[in-house]
């Protein structure tokens, strides 16, 4: 807030500002040292929340051990740093490329020693994995390390996976606005809300395929206003290639990619034929029927084997724009199955 008081001078009134009270949250970016690409992503995804809800006094800080420690000298580096920042530090995300980072005494590396001191604390912790293609020039031992930790919190954690820097930067970037509603309070950013629609994803078991179990996947949009009608509507799915099974082949809207990609996205209009073109008050309006299965990843000696913990970590993906309004929802295809009736 700012008062305007008298002054003498040359000027007439001098603004005086009056401080507003705020809430912080400190958000740890900890990685190994082949992602400062990816670091800087996220610190934009986080600088960029903080933009939008300036308003409510609600605020990010993003942390990194590179801008954020003070020298010290004394105690074990690790030591510090977690004294220093991993301890005071309200949120951690982690991402990783093809290095799992330095040992330490106690970890395999500083970075998974402050995510574990992380989970041990209770606090929230968001991993992100590179899915990308590998540098020829990779440390090979570091490669293994890598995908060894990987495995061994597939049972434990859910993780993202990220193809690019644009894919890292849409997924942060939806993930820490839900995370913030859940330990804020914090209303969504303005533009992710409104008064005329909904977009939500619904289940419900599929069809038996052999061994495989299916799960029928739907995005749905829902009029909640009590006056307008929705004209006007764009709305795609994305799901990962591996468990989409041959049943949703025939499926029209498919946007096709220029280059190899692990998710398939298809797309629908209210200009579309066969879609409605009016959706009235009150109505729920389900635009997509997909088939997907996960069983087929586990059958070993197959061309249908692949990565199944990590694809029950990856996410079911619908985005709109309705009437103007920007839309998102998501589920990851682990909630799918463990929960097919929903919606």
């Amino acid at each position: 807030m700012l008062a305007i008081v008298p002054c003498t001078g040359t000027r007439a009134f001098r603004l005086l500002a009056m401080p507003r009270q705020s809430t912080r949250y400190d958000i740890l970016i900890a990685s190994p040292s082949d992602t400062a690409v990816e670091r800087d992503v996220i610190s934009r995804c986080i600088r960029d929340w903080s933009s939008a809800h300036a308003q409510i006094g609600i605020y990010c800080r993003d942390v990194r051990w590179e801008l954020d420690a003070i020298p010290a000298y004394g105690e074990r580096t690790q030591d510090e740093l977690n004294k220093q920042l991993v301890d005071s530090s309200d949120v951690l995300i982690g991402v990783f490329k093809t290095r799992i980072g330095t040992p330490t005494v106690i970890s395999s590396s500083g970075t998974i020693e402050e995510i574990d001191r992380f989970v041990a604390s209770g606090r929230p912790v968001m991993l992100y994995f590179c899915s990308g293609p590998i540098p020829s020039d990779h440390d090979e031992e570091q490669w293994r390390l890598l995908k060894a930790y990987k495995s061994q919190i597939s049972g434990k954690a859910f993780y993202r996976l990220f193809k690019g820097e644009d894919d890292l930067r849409q997924q942060v970037s939806h993930n820490l606005a839900t995370l913030m509603v859940q330990i804020s309070n914090a209303p969504p950013a303005p533009s992710a809300q409104s008064h005329l629609a909904n977009i939500f994803i619904r289940t419900r078991p599929g069809r038996r395929s052999g061994d495989v179990s299916t799960v029928t996947v739907s995005a749905v949009i829902e009029n909640v206003s009590a006056k307008r009608k929705i004209t006007d509507y764009v709305c795609t799915i994305s799901v990962p290639r591996a468990c989409l099974t041959h049943a949703s082949g025939a499926v029209m809207g498919e946007l096709r990619q220029e280059s190899p990609s692990d998710r398939r996205v298809f797309r629908v209009s209210n200009s579309d034929p066969g879609r409605p073109s009016i959706i009235f008050q009150g109505d729920k309006v389900p635009l997509f029927a997909l088939d997907v299965g996960v069983d087929q990843l586990k059958m070993t000696g197959t061309f249908l084997a692949g990565d199944y913990e990590g694809t029950l970590a990856d996410n079911v993906v619908v985005d709109a724009v309705v009437e103007g309004e920007l839309l998102h929802a998501e589920r990851t295809i682990a909630d799918v199955f463990e929960n097919p009736h929903q919606g």
